[in-house]
């Protein structure tokens, strides 16, 4: 590479990091005007400054998929394994222990980016159910897995939800696109129980910790099997947590097929490992 070029090339990322960096200032600017708001009209109003702020700023991009904004509080990034996908999440808390949550989705292949906003979260969601972006009820996403080839791929998302006061909700999400290139919740690629279902989601108490995380070879998905601390309390999903038993979603041939009770007993680094998770 010529000298000039060089300089060139470090003049761009210079660029491109005080940009980034000063993202970071507005928006945490923005959530700590939140923190402060006195009424959900104002806690709105900087919500949409965020998002705003986040949209101008990927339109000012070059490599929307490597743009990590760093520094940056209480804003989710991730993006997928084929560089086809980047997702920003983000929620802010709303009166009767609620949230609003705010998802931004760039996809690559048909250049476009999408704003949700939900404020449903996952207890109304059936695992049935296929969704459009219209109506996105609300999580946020902190990973994010190919599944499937062409004309078929998704995009397998762990998502939380702490919208409930009463109970946490955790997802196994299976996002893909239409013919116009926008997004879909939901799709009937998870075996589980002799059941085809869309998603599969777990809900538990919010005093509870739930591993839901992808092994290291991110060949299946492994989580905390859930039940309530006494028989009593079957069905109120306010006193689930873990029973110290793990189920695990096997990814074969495009599919996700449950397994249950399998053995992380003789694997203390991996069970370690896996409770090192992002969320509750």
């Amino acid at each position: 590479m010529k000298y000039p070029e060089r300089i060139l090339l470090l003049q761009f990322f210079l660029i491109a990091q005080l940009a980034s960096g000063q993202i970071a200032d507005d928006v945490n600017n923005y959530f700590s005007l939140i923190t402060g708001a006195s009424s959900e009209e104002e806690k709105l109003s900087y919500n949409d400054s965020i998002a705003n702020s986040l949209l101008e700023y990927l339109e000012s991009v070059d490599d929307i998929i490597g743009a990590t904004i760093r520094e940056v509080n209480y804003i989710g990034q991730i993006s997928s394994a084929d560089s086809i996908i980047k997702i920003f999440s983000w929620n802010i808390p709303l009166s009767g222990g609620n949230n609003l949550y705010n998802c931004i989705i760039y996809n690559k292949k048909f250049d476009r980016k999408y704003l949700m906003m939900g404020d449903e979260g996952l207890p109304g969601v059936e695992s049935g159910e296929v969704i459009d972006n219209n109506k996105w009820y609300g999580s946020l996403y902190y990973d994010i897995q190919p599944v499937g080839q062409g004309e078929n791929i998704g995009y397998i998302l762990l998502g939380f939800d702490p919208d409930n006061i009463n109970e946490n909700s955790k997802v196994v999400e299976v996002l893909h696109f239409n013919n116009e290139g926008e997004p879909v919740f939901g799709k009937k690629i998870i075996s589980a129980g002799g059941e085809e279902l869309s998603r599969m989601i777990f809900k538990y108490s919010p005093l509870a910790t739930m591993m839901l995380r992808f092994n290291d070879d991110r060949t299946r998905i492994i989580f905390d099997h859930l039940s309530p601390s006494s028989e009593q309390f079957e069905g109120l999903y306010k006193y689930y947590g873990p029973d110290f038993s793990y189920d695990a979603l096997e990814i074969k041939n495009g599919k996700l097929i449950l397994i249950e009770d399998i053995d992380l007993r003789n694997n203390n680094e991996e069970t370690d490992k896996l409770r090192d998770e992002i969320g509750n």
